[in-house]
């Protein structure tokens, strides 16, 4: 069944992601060199991306997207205790253990089929776990293409390997076309990555309801995690590879409470208060920094010497301003968000009688909770 599949996958992929905890826990003090982010990080992966996926396809075994989470968590947990059995066995033993390079060997090149496969197809199925169109096949296939390039290029590139460097790898090929495999996953790759992003735009403006929303959970996710994304490309700072790291597991999780429909219309209110918040934040941080320059300014002129004053009296500053600028930041952002006149343009009686009505159907189906059918009755309500 359906259901016996997606717990086992859950299994397996569960018992790799604690064979890992374990290789990590015991190799801790062998000198591996430095690696992105932290040692271990696809465990947080693998185990949020697993237990995502595992809950969608047991609950809702017809969409495609639990199977897909469900694979990006096994495939991660694989590639999580490969790279630590490796690290276990070659670095942090001697004499080392058997198939250490196999394992280096498979962690090198396994991240390629979540990259490059399986997140354009989540983008391309999302929410429903069907495509927009036929026509989209054509991007599925190109994705299969270029993940099975750079798959073949990393499996047979000569040299160190690339989540193992002190491994060489021990089924390397010298030959000069394996340059151009590389190439052609990237002519292909990105461009497959970005019609599977433009998909789920094309998706969300052709959407209304409960897809609008889905789409929005996700939405809210993935623009942090893109911006942390390129800033950790950029900056070799390990503050922003951690956070990216975070910032990824919580992708599963927002895809999860789309799909499940748990608190769904909650993203409005959530993206209007982290909006509101952010920008507060941009100008509380702006404006202390402004107040302490001037008033350190103000000392040093009057008395010849700066003063710890200065900086208590930015800080009272900045909380006199805190909670109007708040209200009044949030009014501005709610305004933009939901343009006066089209959420709360007048409606008929009988078109709210019927609203009412669909929102009681979806309530007694499990779509609404009972706070989410409460909250849009009273939104529904006021209307008349």
């Amino acid at each position: 069944s359906y259901r016996g599949l997606a717990l086992g996958l859950s299994a397996a992929s569960g018992a790799l992601a604690a064979g890992a905890l374990v290789l990590l826990v015991l190799s801790w003090d062998a000198p591996v060199p430095d690696v992105w982010a932290f040692r271990g990080y696809a465990i947080i992966q693998a185990l949020a991306f697993t237990s995502v996926g595992a809950l969608i396809a047991v609950r809702r075994p017809a969409n495609a997207i639990g199977w897909l989470l469900l694979s990006v968590g096994l495939v991660t947990a694989a590639q999580a205790f490969a790279v630590l059995y490796a690290e276990f066995t070659i670095v942090g033993r001697h004499p080392a253990w058997p198939f250490g390079e196999v394992g280096a060997w498979i962690g090198s090149w396994a991240w390629t089929l979540n990259v490059t496969l399986i997140v354009p197809l989540v983008l391309l199925r999302f929410p429903d776990g069907r495509l927009i169109s036929p026509r989209w096949r054509w991007i599925e296939r190109l994705a299969a293409l270029a993940t099975a390039s750079l798959a073949c290029y990393f499996i047979l590139r000569p040299g160190p390997l690339q989540l193992a460097p002190y491994v060489d790898n021990p089924f390397a090929v010298s030959a000069d076309w394996l340059i151009w495999l590389s190439v052609g996953s990237a002519v292909v790759g990105f461009p497959v990555t970005g019609a599977a992003a433009w998909s789920v735009v094309l998706r969300f403006r052709r959407s209304s309801g409960i897809e609008r929303q889905q789409v929005k959970w996700l939405a809210f996710a993935a623009f942090p995690l893109v911006v942390t994304g390129f800033a950790s490309a950029v900056l070799p700072d390990k503050v922003v590879q951690v956070l990216f790291v975070f910032l990824q597991a919580l992708v599963p999780v927002a895809i999860g409470v789309a799909i499940l429909r748990y608190r769904l219309y909650d993203i409005d209110a959530i993206i209007s208060r982290t909006l509101a918040y952010a920008i507060i934040t941009a100008l509380l941080g702006g404006s202390f920094v402004a107040v302490q320059e001037l008033l350190k300014r103000i000392f040093i002129a009057t008395t010849g010497a700066s003063s710890d004053l200065a900086v208590v009296l930015a800080l009272f500053v900045i909380v006199t301003l805190f909670t109007p600028l708040r209200a009044r930041v949030q009014v501005i952002v709610d305004r933009r968000l939901k343009p006066k006149g089209s959420a709360e343009a007048p409606a008929s009686t009988a078109a709210i009688a019927d609203a009412l009505r669909t929102l009681a159907k979806l309530r007694n189906e499990g779509v609404l909770t009972n706070a989410d059918f409460e909250r849009k009755k009273q939104e529904l309500l006021i209307r008349i």
